[in-house]
């Protein structure tokens, strides 16, 4: 006789039940300047800190740069085929290539990206020099092709269950959605208990809770921005600035992304339960600038998942804006 138990431990998957709680993800974005992204086929470790490669480029001293793996395309031409026709194989030597794109935030604040070819045993050295070159003409030191926009979702099975299953799922479902922009799965964004969690670029924003149609949105800029529910922050800002950039992004509409911060600083309370950012920022409306105050709302646990709130190890701030100054030109 067969019994079939269901378990309880159902209803405590991070990402749904983080859902359920209503906790807005706005502020839980990484702040950084520079992603590099490395083709690197799965299954990877919980930590990709584990695998040689990243292990030695985090021992270059990169400042606010995210080490990603990505898998190749789900869907349309890898990034090799795309460039020269080689794949990832040298065509003239035979020597192993790895296929390596760089974004970098340029003065606009937005980023401009980059895909390589590297001879693998030039891997590490490679990468450090194109993430520290000067931009020329968009470039790193003139090198590589301009990369197509891109979606990164994160897909680490390993690393977390909710991404691992939403996040494929929603990958799988998007790649080739949408005519020149590359959909692909990356290691751990943070922020897991929002799965599916992404990156679009070049904007450099992060977005959480994805779904195919808030994708699309954010994707083809159609409708109302959905930043209440689903975005999670700009990178170029820390978690207190991404909060009071996030009404901006609301009040203007997708025009917002056009625009261009010119400043920006959080001045945090001593016990960092608040902070009062200063924004600026000019663009196609003018030029404009903002004050506001951020505070903690609440301090949501971040479940280990399947496990109940109770054996969570640690919480996760919820932050919201309580007020704000504009002033415009």
């Amino acid at each position: 006789m067969t019994v079939t138990v269901s378990s309880p431990a159902i209803s405590y998957r991070c990402a749904p039940w983080t859902l359920a709680q209503g906790v807005d993800p706005v502020g839980s974005a990484l702040t950084c300047d520079t992603f590099v992204l490395i083709e690197t086929p799965p299954p990877w470790p919980q930590d990709i800190g584990e695998i040689p490669i990243f292990a030695e480029l985090s021992k270059r001293g990169l400042r606010s740069t995210r080490l990603l793996a990505v898998r190749p395309p789900d869907e349309g031409p890898a990034l090799g085929s795309s460039m020269d026709g080689s794949g990832a194989v040298g065509a003239s030597t035979g020597a192993a290539q790895v296929a390596v794109t760089i974004w970098r935030r340029a003065e606009t604040s937005r980023f401009t990206g980059t895909d390589h070819l590297i001879p693998a045993e030039r891997l590490v050295d490679e990468v450090a020099r194109l993430a520290t070159a000067p931009i020329e003409n968009g470039r790193p030191a003139g090198q590589g092709q301009p990369a197509p926009p891109e979606v990164l979702l994160c897909g680490h099975g390993s690393r977390d269950v909710c991404c691992g299953r939403l996040g494929t799922r929603l990958a799988l479902d998007a790649g080739g959605t949408w005519s020149g922009v590359r959909v692909r799965r990356c290691s751990h964004t943070g922020g897991h208990r929002y799965a599916p969690t992404g990156f679009t670029l070049p904007d450099g924003l992060a977005w959480g809770f994805l779904d195919a149609a808030v994708l699309d949105s954010v994707v083809r800029r159609s409708g109302p921005p959905p930043v209440r529910g689903s975005y999670r922050g700009t990178t170029a800002l820390d978690q207190w600035g991404q909060v009071a950039e996030r009404e901006l992004f609301d009040r203007f509409g997708w025009a917002w992304l056009e625009h261009r911060l010119t400043s920006a600083s959080s001045d945090v309370a001593a016990d960092r339960r608040s902070a009062t950012v200063h924004l600026g920022w000019d663009g196609p409306t003018g030029t404009g600038s903002a004050i506001a105050t951020v505070a903690v709302t609440r301090d949501v646990p971040v479940l280990v998942c399947g496990e109940p709130p109770e054996t969570a190890r640690k919480t996760s701030p919820e932050l919201g804006l309580t007020s704000l100054r504009l002033t415009t030109g």
